[in-house]
């Protein structure tokens, strides 16, 4: 599927999908801005540092690509660029099925879009902007695939460069609803059949379905030369039914409720998800993919740092 031409979209934003754009835009500049403050180290798409050109110095690029003798004969700070840099693009997909749409922000309407904080969504939605952010200041090509979900503008953004590119793939995490079931298992191969050998992958997804219906897959998604990083989001309330009293749950993607006494129940969900986890790092392990897990309820800052780093 051809994508729309992002730049003749943008005058038909709602009101409230603009004002997500800019609030994504405004959590993206200071998440970046924070991994810059902290001295990380970029990340690097590439292991081929053949010389291509320069480009101005922009912060946060490493002080060890300057050409000093460029900066001796004309006062211009540049840095050298390398080939492997513009052969590498990333491609973000994400996760926004029905289960991403809770979190510990409370209820919002139905069908709505939840909060950009407090919700495993808007946590989604802001990594991937912050992602897509970083990238686009460093000249990097970066594309976009959403898995499942209501109201996408785009469900593919091949990796491309430029300012109307970046408008297009912050447009479409503002205006996406989470809906339905992601069925990770078919919808990775799909994906990774268009996406080129030497690449990056970045995948956010809350992996609520079971591992070994998506383990392949992602798998699939880490083959050959691409460096794959999962972010794994997840509500810590879920995961230690935090909750004062008993109450009745449900799955947004179906299911029977479920009556559950918390105080009676914590031991066993611990169990539980100390088993989950094993599985779910043990698939990491042989995708060769870099496991990040992100707490929907707390900040950002260190997420990014540990996604974004070298190596």
């Amino acid at each position: 599927m051809t994508p729309a031409r992002p730049e003749g979209h943008g005058a038909g934003w709602d009101p409230e999908v603009l004002a997500r754009i800019q609030a994504l835009a405004f959590q993206a500049r200071v998440l970046v801005a924070g991994f810059l403050h902290g001295a990380h180290r970029s990340t690097r798409v590439a292991h081929n540092v053949e010389f291509a050109d320069y480009k101005d110095y922009t912060p946060g690029d490493p002080l060890r690509d300057l050409d000093w003798r460029v900066l001796a004969r004309s006062d211009r700070l540049v840095v050298r660029r390398h080939h492997a840099e513009h052969e590498l693009p990333v491609t973000l997909v994400v996760d926004a099925s029905a289960d991403a749409g809770t979190g510990e922000a409370g209820r919002w309407p139905r069908g709505g879009r939840p909060p950009l904080t407090g919700s495993k969504w808007g946590a989604a939605a802001v990594l991937a902007a912050t992602v897509a952010w970083w990238l686009r200041r460093r000249g990097e090509p970066v594309g976009l695939a959403v898995v499942a979900g209501e109201s996408v503008p785009w469900r593919w953004l091949p990796p491309r460069t430029g300012r109307a590119h970046a408008a297009a793939i912050l447009g479409t995490l503002a205006a996406a609803v989470p809906a339905g079931r992601a069925d990770l298992g078919t919808a990775l191969p799909a994906i990774g059949a268009r996406l080129p050998r030497r690449s990056m992958v970045v995948l956010i997804s809350d992996l609520m379905e079971e591992p070994a219906t998506w383990a392949e897959a992602v798998a699939g998604l880490g083959a050959g030369l691409r460096d794959l990083r999962v972010v794994h989001l997840h509500d810590p309330r879920e995961w230690t039914l935090d909750y004062p009293a008993a109450a009745r749950f449900r799955s947004p993607e179906g299911g029977r409720p479920l009556v559950v006494d918390p105080a009676g129940a914590r031991d066993a969900m611990a169990e539980v998800v100390a088993d989950y986890l094993a599985e779910v790092r043990a698939a990491m392990v042989r995708a060769g993919a870099r496991h990040v897990l992100a707490p929907s309820d707390g900040a950002l800052s260190a997420v990014v740092a540990r996604l974004l780093r070298e190596g």
